[in-house]
């Protein structure tokens, strides 16, 4: 009895490799998370958090929009620890780790193996990590609509919580026009679904002749009217008290109806991303999920029927996701990179479901492995290949570029050739299997360092495409500088007085903890600011007698014409692409420095 006892309390391996993949996501999605300034898309949420945890502060002008979920979550955060970028990017990280909290959810359905390649899956996923280090609603939508979803209704997966499926769901609804997004796709996979297999089953008894009892489809039990209650009940009050703040904000409400319209809008009001890019984007960063899901879908239509154990709608329903999520953002006017990310969810899903069906059963065969150690090998030496080809581009004659795409050319036949001889001389299924391996372990390592390069070296940088230029350039050195001029003028880090005229969201945010500085139009008139701010574009010659400038790198963007950068292969190899910078001049007034004077008021008169 004892041993019994002790043997149910020591935890599972799937269980212990659940906690571990959930680490995993914690560390993806909060370490540096602070590191990178804010953008101005951003920034512009944050200071809307700021304003209702700190509404004396005179440098903020936002007003609550409509994604009041992030907006007053976030500003609890500031009230309590103040305001800083990690804090500004916390509720977004936090939902994408919830995120891998899916598959335990639904992993009845999924089968237990397929639940943890997709947690894996969704815990180092280039897109799902690179969103969720954004600030901003798009990841709490997907991740609170999904979780109450799968609360709400999987009854087998024995974690029907109704608490827990209000609260997210209230959540959910709280984050802007994005849940209007995903429930437009969802609701529309649903509807073809069903259509599509009534339809089917409909043929299969005009052909029989017999009536067709057996339906595959999603085992849905709609739940007790009393647990529906309970779960509209916990919405309603989360709602109205994340809605509200606590009641200290009623108007966050009436904003956040503002979601309807604004979805509306963005049927009419492109937003400059053009369709090429997405079907880009999901190519170059999603290349083995992308893979996988072809293998699986081709190896259901080929054979025509799936194997007992795995259901139907493991295959059908998340490709039916993946098709309308692709063709409702290609269709939305006012598409958004992250908005991909409610197509990236049924892609793993697929990827997941095929890479179990392949995974070796008993003990794996020793030539599979080793074609795909070969293939492994190719992979790295077509890379190296391929980075030597993109450094040789430019100015190099056509013959030498083009013995170099000979060679990658030969590399991709080689591999082809090995999988031919393994199956000549084995068999189809264990050269097949090798080149799966092979390709899966290729695509898995540059997926990984896609994930690192997009997190981490060029978090919400334009040449990864995921964030929403303008990016923030040199802020940390802007703000050193003039943290160094408000010591030697004051002999305190912040008390420094100035006039910005430069005005835009990631300025404002920057500037958050400065109370003497002010916003203005114009240049100012009169006596003489310690520090002007101003665009390049706006520099003056009068600031030149009285001032001293230096200028910062403050907006970077894209500097290609097309969807995509010129060079595609040194954009994939070193993520190199051409940038716009845009410049900021901080003007310090020339007494601040030892041994210079100057007039205490400014000549306006040649000021244009």
């Amino acid at each position: 009895m004892i041993d019994h006892k002790m043997k149910s309390k020591t935890p599972t391996i799937e269980f212990t490799l659940f906690i571990l993949i959930f680490l995993l996501g914690m560390l993806t999605r909060f370490y540096n998370l602070g590191a990178a300034p804010l953008s101005d898309a951003e920034a512009d949420w944050a200071l809307q958090a700021l304003e209702v945890a700190n509404p004396n502060l005179e440098i903020l002008e936002s007003q609550v929009g409509s994604q009041p979920a992030y907006v007053f979550l976030t500003a609890a955060l500031f009230d309590l620890f103040g305001s800083n970028n990690f804090l500004a990017r916390f509720w977004p990280s936090f939902a994408g780790v919830l995120l891998i909290l899916l598959p335990i959810l639904i992993r009845n359905k999924l089968g237990r193996i397929t639940a943890l390649i997709l947690a894996f899956g969704l815990a180092i996923d280039p897109g799902l990590v690179t969103v969720s280090r954004q600030a901003g609603s798009p990841m709490m939508a997907l991740s609170f609509g999904l979780l109450s979803l799968s609360l709400w209704y999987f009854e087998d997966s024995g974690f029907r919580a109704p608490i827990l499926a209000g609260i997210t769901f209230g959540l959910a609804l709280l984050s802007g026009y994005e849940i209007l997004i995903g429930a437009s796709i969802l609701l529309l996979t649903w509807y073809l679904y069903n259509f599509l297999k009534k339809r089917h089953f409909r043929n299969s008894e005009e052909k029989s002749g017999e009536p067709v009892d057996t339906i595959p489809k999603i085992q849905i039990t709609l739940p007790q009217e009393s647990f529906n209650q309970t779960v509209l009940l916990l919405a309603g009050l989360s709602i109205l008290i994340v809605g509200t703040y606590f009641f200290q904000h009623p108007d966050g409400l009436a904003n956040w109806f503002q979601m309807i319209p604004n979805y509306l809008s963005g049927w009419i009001n492109p937003s400059g991303v053009k369709p090429i890019q997405l079907i880009a984007v999901l190519v170059l960063y999603q290349p083995l999920a992308i893979f996988l899901a072809m293998v699986g879908v081709t190896r259901w239509l080929i054979q025509h029927s799936l194997e007992e154990e795995i259901k139907p709608y493991l295959l059908t329903f998340p490709l039916l996701w993946v098709i309308i999520s692709i063709l409702l953002n290609l269709l939305y006017p006012s598409r958004q990179m992250s908005d991909l990310i409610w197509t990236l969810v049924p892609l793993l899903i697929l990827a997941a479901y095929t890479l179990r069906l392949y995974l070796p059963q008993g003990k794996p065969n020793l030539i599979s492995l080793l074609q795909g150690g070969l293939i492994l090998v190719l992979s790295v030496l077509f890379w190296n290949t391929l980075i030597a080809t993109s450094q040789i581009m430019t100015g190099s004659t056509l013959e030498a570029i083009g013995i170099r795409f000979g060679i990658l050319i030969g590399i991709l036949s080689l591999g082809g050739l090995t999988a031919v001889l393994v199956s000549l001389g084995w068999s189809w299924e264990i050269s097949r299997n090798g080149l799966i391996y092979g390709i899966t372990a290729s695509l898995f390592i540059y997926g990984i360092s896609s994930m690192w390069g997009a997190a981490q070296h060029r978090m919400n940088q334009p040449q990864e495409f995921w964030g929403r230029p303008p990016a923030t350039g040199q802020s940390d050195l802007f703000l050193s500088t003039l943290k160094e001029l408000s010591e030697w003028k004051t002999g305190f880090p912040q008390l420094i007085d100035a006039v910005s005229v430069a005005d835009t969201p990631s300025i404002r945010w920057a500037l958050r903890d400065y109370p003497n500085i002010h916003f203005a139009s114009g240049l100012p008139t009169g006596t003489l600011p310690s520090v002007i701010i101003t665009r390049m574009e706006q520099e003056a010659p009068a600031l030149t007698t009285s001032y001293r400038g230096q200028d910062f790198v403050w907006w970077v963007n894209p500097g290609w014409i097309g969807s995509l950068p010129p060079s595609i292969v040194e954009w994939i190899t070193f993520r190199k692409a051409p940038l716009l910078n845009e410049k900021l001049i901080l003007w310090a007034r020339s007494d601040l420095f030892p041994g210079m004077m100057t007039d205490t008021k400014l000549d306006t008169s040649n000021i244009p």
